[in-house]
């Protein structure tokens, strides 16, 4: 057995310590030597613990290294955080896979292009911490993939609601074609239409231009107007006057059905008429009747215009109004549709005696809308005797 050098000098130094103890020059051990040999075997022991901790350091440094140079083993592979890795690895793979089958049936239907999507894997070797896998297409499925829409799963049918009926439209009529006549007259403008014979009427109304460019629309457009005296919501009220014209201008017509919307839904052609001032009769005879003398009789001349421009003869009065007009509310004695009659006689209950009258004959034309004086006499005061 091999000694280490300090245990063989304190041998040695003990064997000699003995012989010289043996020996008769020595009968008893040396006090100093004695405190000498018990400091060195002290310090020798101190050292000896510290050699013992080096020596215990430098073995667990030479297995560490033997641990740090263990080769890699199928047990350490499979460890937790090595099989993680792996397991991403496998997920992937797979999901690639599916992707390019998926490609494939989105694209097999195509004529010219049948790539083969193809997955390379690379198995992990003893030197690779983890395995790995390379995906690769065939070059020509480039183009196809980048026109061809990402597959999408088919969307779940959902049950549809049942519709709520809507209001059914009203539909729009045709234009319907209305006749107009427009006579121009002493005193205004007759106008006549034929009947709107269709659904969603609400009202006539006609249109006066002096050109012949009247739009069929409302409100008026293009220079037209809307003389007044023409609105009607009765379908069957089909006449009407314009009495504010000037004579001698040639004024222009269009008549026209409404909806509620002011939306036309009948229209006449444009036509034209043009009017002449009111026509004066001249003197109103007013004197007691022959036959009777209490009567009074009255007598003027017969308007001669046209008979389209002629409906009555209205024999006005008044005790306060020195200008009697039938148009302007003032009381008539009667009312003669004759347009040939030049004469009639009050009696005295109409016209009472001692009381002076204002007395006037004026020729109407009368309408469904409206009416106009188209001739009428001078005004005549009487004092009934």
């Amino acid at each position: 057995m091999l000694l280490d050098p300090l245990e063989h000098e304190i041998a040695e130094r003990l064997a000699a310590a003995g012989d010289r103890a043996r020996s008769s020059e020595f009968t008893a051990p040396d006090r100093a030597f004695s405190a000498g040999l018990r400091d060195r075997l002290m310090t020798a022991a101190g050292d000896r613990e510290v050699t013992s901790d080096r020596a215990n350091d430098r073995a667990n440094d030479r297995a560490r290294d033997r641990e740090v140079r263990v080769a890699w083993s199928l047990p350490s592979f499979f460890r937790v955080p090595r099989l993680v890795p792996v397991a991403v690895a496998s997920l992937l793979l797979i999901a690639g896979v599916v992707a390019a089958r998926e490609l494939y049936v989105a694209i097999g239907n195509r004529p010219d292009a049948t790539p083969t999507p193809s997955v390379e894997l690379v198995a992990p070797s003893e030197s690779a911490a983890e395995p790995s896998f390379v995906a690769s297409f065939d070059e020509s499925l480039a183009p196809i993939v980048e026109a061809t829409p990402a597959h999408t799963a088919a969307p779940t049918a959902k049950p549809t609601a049942k519709p709520t009926a809507a209001p059914t439209a009203v539909p729009t009529p045709g234009l319907a074609l209305l006749s107009l006549t427009a006579t121009g007259c002493d005193g205004g403008v007759v106008l006549a239409w034929s009947p709107y014979d269709g659904d969603f009427f609400n009202h006539y109304t006609t249109l006066r231009n002096t050109t012949n460019s009247i739009p069929k629309a409302y409100p008026p457009q293009g220079g037209a107007v809307d003389p007044g005296g023409t609105y009607t919501t009765n379908i069957g009220k089909l006449s009407a006057v314009d009495s504010g014209v000037a004579a001698g201008t040639t004024y222009y017509y269009r008549a026209m059905a409404f909806n509620a919307e002011d939306g036309v839904i009948g229209a006449s052609s444009v036509m034209s008429a043009v009017a002449a001032p009111v026509v004066a009769l001249g003197t109103l005879g007013a004197a007691q009747d022959g036959g009777n003398p209490a009567d009074t009789l009255l007598t003027w001349t017969p308007y001669g215009g046209s008979p389209d421009c002629f409906t009555w003869y209205k024999l006005v009065y008044s005790e306060t109004n020195p200008s009697p007009s039938y148009l302007d509310g003032d009381s008539y004695l009667v009312a003669i549709s004759s347009q040939g009659t030049g004469s009639y006689v009050a009696s005295s209950t109409e016209l009472l005696s001692t009381h002076t009258y204002y007395l006037r004959v004026q020729a109407i034309r009368a309408t469904d809308l409206g009416l106009f004086v188209a001739a009428e006499s001078d005004v005549t005061p009487y004092l009934v005797p």
